[in-house]
């Protein structure tokens, strides 16, 4: 993590100081709220439209994107550019857990260390600030200083209750509907001798209870009344009723669970019984304990491992041996641990009952219906089931890899060995935390493994998740000492159906609807629905809504046991061959869809659909069929040039390799997608040797292609009428429509604009009507170029608008951002345009778009002269003259002007001259973060 320390500070109001306590700019308002809102999560990405929503909440403006952009530029010219990183479609605040107030606020807690947490607390959360989407959040953590504050008021009423008063009477005054204030606040009275006072202000919380709420007190404060009027000595301390608390101490640091300890909490409050539920190795142990010993009620917790016992019927005897009840004359055992209980003020944690649900649910209903004080909290694979709607489920979800995981596994790992750090290989570590789906067990596991084993080491290993995750536990139940032995405890405890449907199931990676549940199932005679129901119900497997209807999901170490079961048996290859024709299916109806108006939806019915593309694509090229494979992404072979998914091209150079010359369908795909990939990525010398690989030298296609991926406009325009004539033969009319455009550009750039644009202009009808969206604003842009490439800027800036106003699926490769931080700068408003080509520098960085640093980089020259950059600004004109950029007419005019203005520099010192398109982009980015930092910094007289 590059860059001095910082500490931010979101108690008070939101602020950041450096290493040395000085104040660090980070903007005002809604930049604020953005720090907010990253901060809350260090180390997670959140995706642009939760940020979005956190920020404006029901209503953000049309352009809340490019807002939200230019705010991250801001913060990282406050924060430093690495310390707020994108991580696909999302941001992530990348600084250490411990920098951020209210994080070591929560560690503080959970540790038990209440009086170094409210010293921590520095004021109301956010102070200040307000922020939409973050109300609940604020909520919570003021709720849980609160619980805090309670608890060690209770603690000091014991010590010094003289003491005590004042605070609590403060806060009963703040907080008039908390009946543990109000309780702490009369005991305290009692034990300094003001028992008429205790009573006052009984009476007083009854009074705001009743006339605010129409609620009696609770039956802690009534009982406090009584035991009061009744001088019971107890309340004097002298022999006050002992606590019980069977929970065992927590031996390591329960990471990235506070969110769930919250929700637990909100859950036992409202709820007699609160079941966690979630697969093997989720670690809903650990969150149990941590959570009964968050909950402090009066008379303790006991924890119940039902781990051991075999039958429903034994579920008695394990809860009566925890809490030492014996079976009583008349009644059952069960009913004689809820006479027992009932009229404590206690919490049960019956753990580990998927083996004997049944039992459990019957206990469990039976203390919900005879102890109203006593709350049950469970763990399982799936709910206990119980009536009258005493159950509260709480799902307990993986870890986010970029955040809690990768410190999880950093943990462990130190705990391990000193010798390891976490900032050489954190980028390895999210990956291995990723490849495990985030489950706390596999990534423990994993990270045992360091003692023997570097992090990539281990990810090289990842691809047998089972093999490797063994080991590292000398505690704890034997299933849990190995991943397959913690899945295979589940398994057992399926019926053959559900295990049948499961091991179907592992042909899929990533998400699966019920349809595609159904294809690979088909002729075994399965219910589907209701199989994959209690699979669900199991924890087996996780569902959740999609964009377009529920999906299902195995997690990755359950995958990969269930897959090993299906190889063994006989169901493997008709499963795979239903997958494969469930993924062509599903492939081949989004053609329409990504070549037509409704493109932005293809895309993202792609984007879910990936995943098992690929594998579906890759096991079609390990057997030989290169038709099969080519029948799998031809659909999509557009994608490779308007979207980062150089994959394809991959997938095209395969079939390349395994398709005969006289195939020329599949050659011409392979060959269109392949130099989409060479183009983007500028590397014309690698297409020119897979051309001569596959390819006659006057191949029409390959040559014209060639062109292409050179830029080479006059070539472009020869070969352009007979590629298009061969592609139209072959029915590719959606590949012919790219060289239509690649046409329209080749007239512009070699400075025939009236061909150009006349060819530009029909197109643009064509795409505005019958789509898709990303060639209509493709086309626009062109025509935008071609305007400015002749002086009529007030054209050339209508023509840009227009383009960007096009809806465009993510990732498409487009100058948008670029072309509108230009007219920003012209306008005047430079900080805005530092900011958006800030954002797009990094987007070409992350897509490995080296295509569109020609675009950034005669942008850039352009500005620098008017800041006073000369030597910025001739640094990355010297690097478009190597590339040969400038050699066009067009380009070299736009940077003309700002040529004559650098002229006067010094040469650029060999030592420092850029060498390739990537390094050019992170000069302009570094360069982009000193002017932004500039623009915040107050001037000086």
């Amino acid at each position: 993590m590059a860059g001095p320390a910082v500490r931010i500070r979101l108690l008070g109001g939101v602020e950041v100081v450096d290493g040395n306590g000085a104040a660090v700019d980070i903007g005002a308002g809604k930049c604020r709220a953005l720090l907010a809102a990253l901060a809350l999560q260090p180390g997670t990405a959140i995706p642009d439209w939760r940020l979005v929503d956190l920020l404006w909440g029901e209503q953000p403006p049309r352009t809340a994107v490019r807002t939200l952009q230019s705010y991250i530029a801001r913060l990282r010219g406050g924060l430093g550019a690495t310390r707020i990183v994108r991580s696909g479609a999302a941001y992530r605040l990348d600084v250490p857990a411990d920098a951020v107030d209210v994080i070591r606020f929560g560690r503080r807690v959970e540790a038990g260390d209440l009086a170094g947490a409210l010293a921590e607390w520095t004021g109301e959360p956010l102070a200040g600030v307000p922020v939409p989407g973050l109300a609940a959040a604020v909520d919570g953590l003021v709720e849980r200083w609160l619980g805090t504050v309670e608890a060690d008021l209770a603690a000091r009423v014991d010590a010094d209750a003289a003491a005590t008063v004042g605070p609590l009477t403060e806060l009963s005054t703040r907080y008039p509907f908390r009946e543990g204030i109000w309780a702490l606040l009369m005991t305290a009275l009692y034990r300094v001798g003001r028992q008429a006072d205790a009573l006052a202000a009984y009476r007083t919380a009854r009074q705001r209870l009743v006339e605010h709420l129409g609620v009696e007190p609770g039956p802690r404060l009534r009982r406090l009344e009584v035991a009061i009027l009744g001088q019971d000595h107890r309340i004097g301390g002298e022999q006050r009723s002992e606590s019980i608390d069977r929970l065992p101490r927590r031996a390591v640091r329960l990471i990235g669970r506070d969110g769930d300890l919250d929700l637990i909490g909100r859950a036992l409050a409202e709820s007699p019984v609160v079941t966690l539920v979630g697969p093997g190795g989720i670690g809903k142990t650990a969150l149990a304990v941590a959570a009964a010993q968050r909950v402090r009620l009066e008379h303790g917790a006991w924890l119940v491992d039902l781990t051991e016992i075999t039958t429903d019927q034994d579920v008695p005897q394990a809860v009566a041996a925890a809490v030492r009840v014996e079976e009583g004359p008349g009644r059952s055992l069960s009913e004689s641990i809820v006479l027992a209980l009932s009229s404590l003020r206690a919490l049960l944690v019956l753990d580990n009952c998927e083996h004997v649900v049944d039992g459990a649910a019957r206990l469990a209903q039976a203390v919900a219906d005879g102890c109203p004080q006593v709350r049950v909290l469970a763990t399982a694979r799936e709910p206990l089931g119980l009536n009258h709607g005493h159950e509260r489920l709480v799902a307990v979800t993986p870890l986010p890899a970029a955040g809690a995981g990768a410190d999880l596994f950093a943990d462990r790992a130190n705990a391990l060995t000193a010798a390891f750090t976490m900032d050489a290989a954190r980028e390895v570590i999210e990956e291995i935390c990723r490849c495990l789906d985030g489950l706390p067990l596999a990534i423990e596991l994993a990270a045992a493994q360091t003692v023997s084993h570097t992090p990539p080491e281990i990810r090289e290993r990842l691809d047998d998740q089972l093999g490797l995750l063994v080991g590292g536990r000398r505690t704890g139940a034997d299933r849990h000492r190995t991943m397959r032995a913690t899945i295979q405890w589940s398994y057992r405890l399926l019926t053959v159906a559900e295990q049948d449907l499961l091991q179907r199931l592992s042909v899929f990676t990533g998400p699966v609807d019920r349809a595609g549940a159904a294809a690979v199932a088909a002729g075994s005679g399965l219910d589907v629905n209701d199989v994959l129901h209690t699979l669900v119900q199991r924890s087996m497997v996780t569902a959740g809504p999609g964009l377009f209807g529920q999906q299902f999901r195995l997690l990755e170490p359950i995958r990969q046991f269930a897959a090993e079961h299906l190889t063994a048996g006989p169901a493997a290859a008709p499963a795979q061959a239903a997958h494969t024709r469930y993924v062509r299916e599903r492939v081949t109806s989004l053609r329409d869809q990504l070549t037509g108006p409704a493109e932005v939806q293809g895309v993202a019915r792609l984007d879910e659909l990936w995943p098992n593309l690929r594998v579906a694509v890759d096991r079609a090229f390990a057997c030989g069929d290169y038709r099969l494979a080519h029948d799998l992404f031809r659909p999509i072979a557009t994608e490779a040039a308007r979207r980062h998914r150089h994959e394809i091209g991959q997938w095209a150079q395969r079939l390349l390799e395994q398709a005969p010359p006289e195939d020329r369908p599949r050659i011409v795909t392979g060959l269109i997608a392949a130099a989409s990939r060479y183009h983007v990525c500028q590397d014309p010398a690698g297409f020119d040797t897979l051309i001569s690989q596959h390819c006659e030298p006057d191949d029409p296609v390959a040559r014209h292609m060639r062109a292409n991926v050179r830029d080479d406009y006059a070539t472009q325009i020869h070969t352009a009428p007979q590629a298009l004539a061969e592609l139209r033969r072959l029915g590719a009319d959606d590949l012919a429509a790219h060289v239509e455009v690649d046409l329209g550009a080749a007239w512009v750039f070699q400075g025939q604009y009236a061909r150009g644009e006349a060819q530009l202009t029909q197109l643009v009808h064509r795409f505005r009507s019958h789509g898709p969206p990303t060639l209509l604003n493709w086309t626009l842009t062109l025509l935008g170029f071609s305007a400015a490439f002749q002086g009529r800027r007030a054209a050339a800036d209508t023509l840009f608008d227009q383009a960007i106003d096009v809806p465009l699926p993510a990732r498409t490769h487009s100058p948008n951002q670029s072309v509108r931080a230009l007219a920003l700068f012209r306008r005047g408003d430079r900080r805005a345009a530092y900011q958006l080509l800030r954002a797009h520098v990094e987007e070409l960085l992350d897509a490995d778009n080296m295509h569109g640093a020609c675009v950034v980089s005669v942008n850039f020259v352009t500005m620098m002269p008017a800041v006073a950059r000369f030597a910025d600004g001739a640094r990355i004109l010297a690097f478009l003259d190597t590339t040969g950029a400038l050699d066009n007419a067009a380009w070299a005019a736009m940077v003309a002007d700002a040529r004559d203005k650098l002229a006067t520099f010094a040469p650029i010192p060999n030592g420092s001259m850029i060498l390739d398109q990537r390094q050019a982009l992170a000069t302009i980015g570094n360069t982009l973060d000193d002017l932004l930092v500039e623009q915040a910094s107050p001037v000086r007289c």
